[in-house]
């Protein structure tokens, strides 16, 4: 039970609790405006020192956690498992809690430090924070293999709902609250085999290590090549078959070391060749010419121009003969001339080709000799370029070889998973059937609660599946923002109601304004009175913060007053109304 909280300075409004209903009223003056709020009076203040001092993480700048209260110390006044003490936190050194009582029991999981400094106990916060858990969880250090057990402060954060994102769902005490933690601290608070839901996490893990696996295959697969087993042993088989000709191939490599020598060589005596050949082939066609005109070039008859005269009836005279003679004479002088000029021309020729030839023959030997050699041998180059080729193809082999070996493992891990599955999901349910009487009080409690509200009744839904345990509540009409409000308002009740039934022993139960928010005044009411009546006779706390215009006064039962139940009224007058007696951001 919380009793009281108080700050070391004067301008707190110190607030005692009782058992019962507590309230926390922001009352707004008569002569208010539309432009002034009760935000910031500290209802919400309050709620955060309360969790401040049950050991809520702090960051810089941020809650309570901010320069403006770096001074200041916050005291809880509480009972833990049955002994009272007050629990002091520095805002400044948030890691220190201090505690005003007399020698702490010695039954206690947790003994703290005495400062003779300060002439008090002091306890580091893990340890305050694991002192917490045993009182109210019964949290024991645990020993066995599991990776997820229940965490005394998600657990807490189901009774004391802080910040908005915490009225989002029953389930969720914040916003992106994982399904494991939901499953796990769930299954803790409903009398459920949590350990069930724990193995159901690190099963949900292994599935996300394998999809991590599939990931980095896909992103790193061979020539991408990803997909069944036959797929990638179809490629496995095509890369042995390159191997094994690669490594023939190597096997029968000579390697000369003058291989680029009698390569350029080889090279240049092609060049020769060519340009040999082609000479002979302008020769021969010029020699072909030479023999042709020899044969076919003679001088004219000796009558030939005469004859044609006489068959016209004319004569030469006598001076004209003699110059026919002569002009005769010098064209047989040139014809002879000429066909030894082409004589010669021939002879030369036929010897030039005859040269030729021979050299063709000797270079073509020659070149045979340097091209058998570059046949039979390689450049050791060319060498290493077949043995880097080979190795690569050997890396490829194995990487392809390792990617089959993981899809078998991600395989056989995936049914394992799947098997685990089953297993966890049978035992899951012979373990339900086992703890019905537990269950079933928390979905009649669920059920009593929503009745007081509704006409109709609720229904807490509590499903076993292949992936773990399910929850939902439904509520007639739930569609609404209000009655979603309620949902999570009857649920923290049931939960609190639970503690005879199940191994948790948190007697108070705190909800922010924001539960109210957009609830029919007569849901409200009945909210109100219903958690009055159930705090009584459970001997339990349950303390709320509201605004005065949140209260449905027309819509409460005859009788049942409100004001006793209020243990702080907090106004907009001044700075001084507000719990810190300041405004602070």
């Amino acid at each position: 039970m919380i009793h009281g909280i108080y700050a070391n300075q004067p301008s707190f409004h110190t607030v005692e609790f009782t058992t019962g209903l507590n309230i926390i009223l922001a009352d707004r003056k008569e002569d208010a405006t539309h432009k002034d709020t009760r935000n910031g009076l500290g209802k919400s203040t309050l709620i955060s020192i309360i969790n401040f001092c049950l050991g809520a993480s702090v960051r810089k700048g941020k809650g309570l956690y901010i320069e403006s209260l770096a001074d200041w110390v916050f005291t809880i006044d509480m009972t833990v498992h049955g002994h009272r003490v007050k629990a002091s936190r520095s805002v400044s050194s948030p890691n220190r809690i201090s505690i005003q009582s007399e020698t702490p029991p010695e039954h206690w999981i947790r003994q703290p430090d005495y400062d003779p400094k300060t002439k008090e106990y002091v306890f580091s916060l893990d340890d305050w924070k694991a002192l917490l858990g045993w009182a109210c969880f019964g949290l024991m250090p645990y020993e066995g293999q599991l990776k997820y057990t229940p965490s005394y402060r998600s657990l807490v954060s189901y009774f004391i709902r802080n910040k908005p994102d915490a009225y989002s769902s029953p389930f969720h005490h914040f916003r992106n609250q994982g399904t494991g933690s939901i499953q796990l601290h769930m299954a803790f608070l409903l009398g459920l085999n949590w350990e069930y839901a724990a193995q159901w996490q690190e099963l949900r893990d292994k599935e996300d290590i394998l999809k991590a696996m599939q990931k980095a295959i896909k992103t790193g697969a061979l020539d991408g090549i990803v997909g069944t087993i036959g797929e990638l042993e179809a490629a496995r088989i095509q890369l042995e078959s390159i191997l094994e000709q690669e490594q023939k191939d190597l096997s029968s490599f000579k390697v000369h070391h003058q291989y680029e020598t009698i390569q350029a060589e080889t090279n240049r005596l092609t060049q020769e060749l060519h340009r040999i050949t082609n000479a002979n082939v302008v020769d021969r066609r010029k020699l072909s010419r030479y023999e042709e005109a020899v044969a076919t070039e003679t001088p004219p008859k000796d009558n030939h121009i005469e004859s044609i005269y006489q068959e016209t009836g004319l004569t030469f005279p006598d001076g004209l003969k003699r110059s026919l003679n002569e002009a005769k004479q010098f064209h047989e002088t040139v014809v002879k001339n000429r066909r030894t000029f082409l004589e010669a021309e021939i002879i030369h020729l036929k010897k030039q080709i005859a040269d030729r030839d021979l050299l063709i023959l000797k270079l073509t030997e020659e070149r045979a000799k340097h091209l058998n050699i570059l046949k039979t041998h390689g450049a050791f180059e060319e060498f290493s370029r077949l043995e880097e080729e080979h190795v690569a193809t050997r890396e490829k082999l194995e990487q392809i070889k390792h990617q089959i070996e993981t899809v078998r493992t991600i395989t056989a891990k995936k049914q394992d998973i799947q098997v685990g599955r089953i297993e966890l999901g049978k035992a899951a349910e012979i373990d339900y059937e086992e703890r019905r009487s537990k269950w079933t009080s928390a979905v009649k409690l669920f059920n009593e609660n929503s009745q007081a509200l509704y006409k109709s009744p609720g229904a807490l839904i509590i499903d076993i599946s292949d992936k773990g345990y399910k929850f939902d509540v439904e509520i007639e009409c739930s569609d609404s923002d209000g009655i979603g409000k309620m949902k999570i308002f009857c649920f923290d009740l049931m939960l609190a109601q639970l503690g005879s039934t199940t191994q948790h022993k948190v007697d108070f139960l705190i909800h922010d304004s924001i539960i109210y928010d957009g609830v029919d005044p007569r849901q409200r009411a009945h909210a109100l009175e219903r958690a009055a009546t159930v705090a009584e006779k459970n001997s339990l706390q349950y303390i709320c913060a509201l605004n005065s215009d949140m209260i449905p006064t027309e819509d409460l039962s005859a009788g049942f007053d409100l004001d006793k139940h209020v243990r702080v009224r907090l106004t907009d007058n001044d700075p001084a109304g507000s719990l810190l007696g300041m405004r602070f951001r």
